[in-house]
């Protein structure tokens, strides 16, 4: 295996370089919504200095802000308060073993699907806050929203249980393996029904096979983007086995830097499938067209909306974000001592 240790500067590709859709924000941003999200985040009182610290890095609401840019005030609540439902799991989750990890993950599925009942108080806090968080936002989902909502963060929690077997187990995947997995614990699922809370998609849509490739690149590309920019600290950290950076190089024997060149040959190979597949979207009728517009976009700009997050939050790249964004260049972490 060829680790890319020997090499000091990692180049980043330019993964949407020929993406057409361009950062956009939420008009709502940094008002009243994210300060009620921010009360409801901090109602738990669970934070640790180093939840403390990942919270403030992660900066969650401009991810909100920058994925749902055309939502209205209570759909955008629900995208905050996703972001900051998927940072308690995280923190969760991250360094529990696998059977830890399964109890939680079963706890937050009895939540979502009984928001109405009353968690034990002995019980892990996640369950209070997913009951909540659902019991809130079902209110402004539409049915098949809903629905798949559940079915994705199913998906997600289902997902994180076999990556934290992998945890225990020293375990790294092949491309393929890794690819069925991560496609859920990356969590695009459960964020994109955000997408068609105010909408009114009929399932015929979503199963519809250029619907669900159109979605599946949109995944990927932020699987992508998502694991070039973790990787480094990540792997100085000794926790970056999930991650298509160290999969690569493990199993196909590639330096950092092949390994980068690959992602990036991908990803273009990819973005234009994408944009070519746009232009053979089928018709579902009038009645359908202009919230099935507006969704596309939304998953579209979800892409962008985690690469510039990525760059303008400090939780990859500490303060020197920007100036990454613009040289593609990022010293390589020295491992820490355990």
């Amino acid at each position: 295996m060829s680790t890319g240790i020997s090499e000091s500067v990692i180049t980043l590709p330019d993964i949407l370089a020929e993406w057409p859709w361009k950062r956009n924000l939420n008009p709502l941003s940094h008002l009243q919504t994210e300060a009620e999200s921010t009360a409801w985040t901090q109602s738990f009182v669970v934070f640790t200095p180093r939840l403390q610290q990942a919270l403030e890095l992660g900066d969650h609401h401009l991810l909100s802000s920058l994925a749902y840019p055309l939502e209205n005030k209570d759909v955008f609540r629900v995208g905050c308060d996703l972001m900051n439902l998927f940072f308690f799991l995280d923190g969760c989750t991250d360094i529990a073993s696998s059977q830890e990890v399964k109890q939680m993950s079963t706890i937050v599925l009895d939540a979502l699907c009984n928001p109405d009942k009353a968690r034990p108080e002995s019980e892990c806090f996640i369950g209070e806050a997913t009951r909540q968080f659902w019991e809130l936002s079902s209110r402004c989902a539409s049915k098949g929203a809903r629905r798949r909502f559940i079915e994705g963060l199913y998906k997600f929690t289902t997902a994180v249980v076999d990556q934290a077997h992998d945890r225990d187990k020293n375990y790294i995947k092949n491309v393929d393996e890794y690819f069925l997995v991560r496609r859920n614990t990356i969590g695009a699922m459960p964020a994109f029904a955000v997408l068609e809370f105010s909408l009114n998609l009929p399932d015929e849509v979503f199963e519809d096979p250029v619907i669900q490739k159109l979605t599946n690149i949109c995944v990927d590309l932020i699987i992508l983007s998502n694991d070039i920019y973790s990787y480094n600290v990540e792997q100085a950290r000794g926790d970056a086995n999930h991650n298509l950076v160290t999969i690569l190089m493990h199993h196909k024997n590639l330096s950092l830097a092949e390994t980068m060149k690959w992602i990036g040959d991908y990803a273009s190979k990819i973005v234009s499938e994408f944009l070519d597949d746009l232009n053979h979207v089928p018709s579902f009728g009038e009645g359908v067209e202009s919230d099935l517009e507006r969704y596309l976009y939304g998953i579209a700009n979800w892409v962008r909306a985690n690469d510039c997050w990525s760059f303008e939050c400090r939780r990859y790249f500490k303060t020197n974000g920007l100036q990454i964004q613009q040289t593609r260049k990022v010293d390589l972490l020295p491992r820490r001592r355990k």
